[in-house]
């Protein structure tokens, strides 16, 4: 019983995984490693001491199961039963023919052309965060993480929601999911103790908070309905396209819950994703300034478009590497339909298969020096020498992160903004921790000191 045998692959002995949980509890990705280094690239445990899980970073197995053969592999119970519970029923967890259609309507606000559209607005509300941010540096260090998440709120919700909505009505939205996220992750470590949660009036407490973020989207959904107003940003997307199959539009309750998905996904990704370039930056300043030379031989004084971010080729490769080794989406789930094989790999009916993506990305089959920052890897070229699903920062195959075009845009619009004006160090050289929990984010404050560029 305590064995609890899964697959053909190294086990975690049942009891033991009972005997992990609280260390699953405080930091998951501690526990795969240890298991990664004395069973090999795939391995299977009982995630939280409950959950019948095939761990894997070869990715051979990631792209089977999230592409040749995903029709057999569906979310699991996290997205389809934990986040549908605080988040509703929109692209991010369903599946099929509603998932399909659902997520060809919202990819037409991300295409790259219509981002385009958005740069302007983007650009404006960026203007106005750098000159709060340049108070703040002259005061002293600051945080890095809880100004990112700051930055990207705003750029987010502006995306999403056009001017008309407020910065106090973002921010209340954004603690509302803050606080609903960390419950959500009590949840899924913990599922013992979810009658428990129920009992004891938690979920309920959610439940009204979750109640509360709605209503003030709701609010400016139906004034831009009513009112007849129109702005170029996502919302309007959602709001005017019609499906393919019945020319209709999307209802309200739907806009409501793709909206906030959106906001949610958008704000933790790209704050997370950024708040480690910057620790990475500051540990190895020569990118800094090779990222300043390159945009002065690139944009120099000309305005910032779509298409002039995306040829700081060097700065992207910055970008991917900290995402190498910090990835936003440090796991992702899903569940066997039936049973499967790939490369010898027996995967039984019903098993949790967790496309573990830190592993991955440290996988030393595919990856030297694994914990070196190193953006020489994302050459030209040399993306050849690796699997193609080595590295998937933001997921892989049809459910690759549906706002990764825009989480890009806006990540280098303010590391080029960043580069522009400021050198930055550590306070601290102290090593910052991870601490995963729905996404991977510092287990401390990242404080920073910033001064007005040196331009040689």
């Amino acid at each position: 019983m305590l064995e609890g045998r899964i697959s053909n692959v190294p086990h975690v002995p049942r009891g033991r995984s009972l005997l992990d949980a609280r260390d699953m509890m405080r930091n998951p990705v501690a526990v795969f490693e240890k298991y990664r280094a004395r069973l090999g690239p795939t391995f299977t445990l009982h995630f939280g001491g409950v959950k019948a899980s095939l761990v894997s970073t070869d990715p051979a197995i990631l792209e089977h199961v999230l592409r040749s053969n995903r029709d057999n592999y569906e979310k699991s119970y996290i997205q389809v039963e934990r986040m549908v519970e605080f988040q509703g029923e929109g692209v991010v967890n369903t599946h099929g023919e509603a998932w399909l259609r659902q997520r060809r309507l919202l990819a037409q606000g991300f295409k790259p052309a219509y981002l385009d559209k958005l740069l302007p607005m983007q650009q404006d509300v960026l203007q106005g965060l750098m000159s709060d941010f340049d108070r703040d540096v002259r005061k002293g260090p600051v945080d890095v993480r809880r100004q990112m998440l700051r930055f990207t709120l705003r750029l987010v919700g502006k995306s999403l929601f056009g001017r008309t909505m407020r910065i106090e009505e973002l921010e209340q939205i954004a603690d509302i999911i803050a606080s609903i996220e960390a419950f959500a992750h009590r949840q899924i470590t913990q599922p013992w103790k979810i009658p428990w949660f129920r009992l004891s009036g938690q979920s309920a407490k959610y439940q009204q908070l979750r109640r509360d973020g709605d209503a003030i989207a709701l609010r400016h959904i139906r004034a831009r309905i009513t009112e007849g107003l129109r702005e170029n940003d996502i919302l309007q997307v959602l709001l005017e396209t019609p499906y393919q199959d019945t020319g209709q539009t999307m209802d309200e309750p739907l806009v409501l819950t793709e909206s906030l998905q959106m906001l949610v996904a958008g704000n933790q990704t790209s704050s997370n994703a950024l708040t480690w370039i910057f620790y990475l930056l500051a540990r190895h300043p020569k990118y800094i300034r090779e990222i300043r030379d390159e945009v002065v031989a690139v944009i120099g004084e000309n305005a910032i478009d779509y298409q002039n971010l995306h040829q700081l080729e060097g700065t992207v490769r910055v970008i991917d590497e900290a995402m190498r080794l910090f990835p936003p989406f440090w796991m992702i789930d899903r569940v066997a339909l039936k049973t499967d094989e790939i490369g010898g790999v027996h995967i039984p009916a019903g098993v949790m298969v967790i496309p573990y993506i830190y592993g991955t990305h440290r996988n030393p089959a595919q990856w030297e020096d694994v914990e070196t920052f190193d953006p020489r890897r994302f050459e030209r070229g040399r993306s050849k020498e690796r699997h193609p699903f080595a590295f998937i920062p933001f997921g892989g195959g049809p459910r690759l992160c549906l706002g990764a075009n825009l989480a890009v845009m806006q990540i280098l619009m303010i590391v080029v903004a960043f580069v522009r004006h400021y050198d930055f160090t550590l306070a601290n050289d102290e090593p910052v921790a991870i601490q995963p929990k729905m996404l991977l984010q510092p287990q401390s404050a990242v404080i920073m000191n910033f001064q007005a560029a040196k331009h040689t």
